[in-house]
């Protein structure tokens, strides 16, 4: 297998990322403007996520810290998000917001009940309907008598919006759920395409291991584990990568890229550029959930043995074929151990018929982070989406790994080649992972000491981020907080 180190041939991402964010201060006229205008008024911060739960939970628990600081927030979704939101919270809405937060929603294009799993509709015509409507609803915000609008922060994925922002003179900030590393990656896809190592469709030029070792990353990541490559069917990471593309332009247009995660998880990369802000992790709120969460597992956890109980969570959109869930369920069975499954309402009936787990309980929805720093739970099995692992890493627990799509495969390797805090399976031919192959690494995480003691060391670096007001975390949000307030944090640059 051949090895292609990018610094000779390509300046690192990070480097290239550096370099953007630093030319992002030069004086265009739209750049002068927000400037302008960003210190002549107050007003209220526009939160916007990419409509799905692992984008708009997070950027809740960044609407709650910032509201709990006197900030005035308006968190805009689509009207299928904001429907759930509103079911979720339920009658408890009100308190659960707070009086600084108000929710508002855009129809996107679709009738609620339709589907929403399909990439084109989610990544092109969505964005299309959207686009105009934040034209109009932005332009009519910041002319309110109470400010207009002091700032946007908005998601990485949705980051054209920022162009919008850029031309009202309203300052703004990209929030990205993925690693530091993943989201310079996004920001460098025009030198990677013109460096000639990418063909404008995504497609490496050659299929090769990069060596990122220097930055941080997994010391290798093959060209096959780039995150639009690993979403099924070329029509679909065609479609993703000329998205990634196209969020570009408006996301140089941030004042800062707002990392989840705390810095000592990516060290090397966050040190590298200060627009790089980390301020995870993130407290988690009532808020943010898109499904009603099921509280019966707490009783049930208080009843079983400290660390016993497997905990497993595959995320919003994970899917398994019917044949995986059997494996799943038969694997947990030979375990012979207390597992917590969650499993989302309409994919329970590829449960094996009747399975209902001789010491296991399933839920359809939790409150993941209290799961997790429950003492009853020992081992997290997961699909390593970013928010999931930053919340298993920061419970101390080791983990079984079952990535699905996209970045989750990169997540991985923090999570068994730079932390040493999991394992992943082994696959059959079939692309199938056995109930003998689950109760294997079940057991071996489960057993392992090693493991679980830097499990424990990493929870303990990253729960520092956060000791006090001086802390890494706790410092780098207080600067948001200035900047959101006052302007730009000039002293900072």
């Amino acid at each position: 297998m051949g090895h292609t180190n990018m610094l000779p041939s390509l300046p690192s991402p990070v480097y290239k990322l550096r370099e953007i964010v630093n030319n992002d201060n030069r004086e265009t006229p739209e750049l002068r403007r927000t400037t302008i205008m960003a210190e002549k008024k107050g007003g209220r911060v526009v939160v916007i996520p990419f409509p799905a739960q692992g984008h708009v939970n997070p950027l809740m628990h960044i609407s709650k810290g910032l509201a709990k600081q006197g900030i005035k927030i308006t968190m805009i979704n689509t009207h299928f998000i904001h429907s759930k939101l509103l079911t979720a919270m339920g009658q408890n809405m009100d308190q659960i917001l707070g009086p600084n937060v108000e929710l508002l929603g855009l129809p996107d294009g679709f009738p609620l009940h339709e589907n929403r799993d399909d990439i084109h509709k989610l990544f092109v015509d969505t964005m299309n309907n959207l686009k105009p409507q934040f034209e109009k609803l932005l332009a009519k915000m910041n002319t309110e008598q109470d400010g207009g609008l002091a700032c946007a922060i908005v998601d990485m994925s949705m980051g054209w919006v920022l162009e919008i922002a850029a031309s009202l003179g309203v300052k703004g900030a990209i929030f990205t759920p993925f690693t530091a590393a993943h989201s310079v990656l996004n920001l460098s896809l025009n030198e990677l395409i013109e460096s000639g190592i990418m063909t404008p469709e995504g497609i490496p030029v050659e299929e090769k291991t990069i060596e990122l070792e220097s930055l941080g990353t997994p010391s290798m990541i093959h060209t096959s584990d780039l995150p639009w490559r690993r979403v099924p069917f070329k029509n679909s990471q065609k479609i993703l990568f000329d998205h990634l593309v196209r969020v570009q332009r408006g996301c140089h247009y941030a004042k800062w890229y707002i990392l989840i995660a705390p810095h000592v998880l990516e060290p090397q990369v966050v040190s590298l550029n200060p627009k790089l802000l980390t301020i995870g992790p993130l407290i988690a709120t009532e808020a943010g959930q898109l499904w009603k969460e099921d509280d019966s597992c707490i009783h049930w956890l208080d009843q079983q043995p400290a660390g016993s109980v497997v905990y497993m969570g595959f995320g919003s959109s994970t899917a398994f074929s019917r044949e995986q869930f059997e494996e799943i369920a038969m694997g947990m069975e030979l375990t012979e151990r207390p597992f917590l499954w969650v499993v989302r309402q309409g994919t329970e009936h590829q449960l094996p018929a009747g399975f209902k787990g001789k010491k296991g309980k399933i839920v359809s929805w939790v409150s993941q982070q209290k799961v997790l720093n429950h003492p009853s739970v020992g081992v997290f099995m997961s699909h390593c989406g970013w928010n999931s692992v930053i919340e298993g890493v920061s419970s101390g627990l080791p983990f079984v790994c079952w990535p699905y799509v996209g970045d989750h495969f990169l997540n991985m390797k923090y999570v068994t080649e730079i932390w040493k805090v999991g394992i992943g399976f082994e696959r059959e031919v079939n692309g199938v992972v056995s109930r003998w192959e689950i109760k294997k690494k079940v057991e071996l995480v489960a057993g392992n000491e090693e493991t679980k003691g830097r499990s424990r060391a990493l929870a303990e670096d990253i729960g520092r981020c956060w000791e006090g007001a001086d802390a890494p975390s706790a410092l780098n949000f207080a600067r948001l907080v200035r900047w959101a307030k006052q302007g730009d944090d000039d002293d900072d640059d």
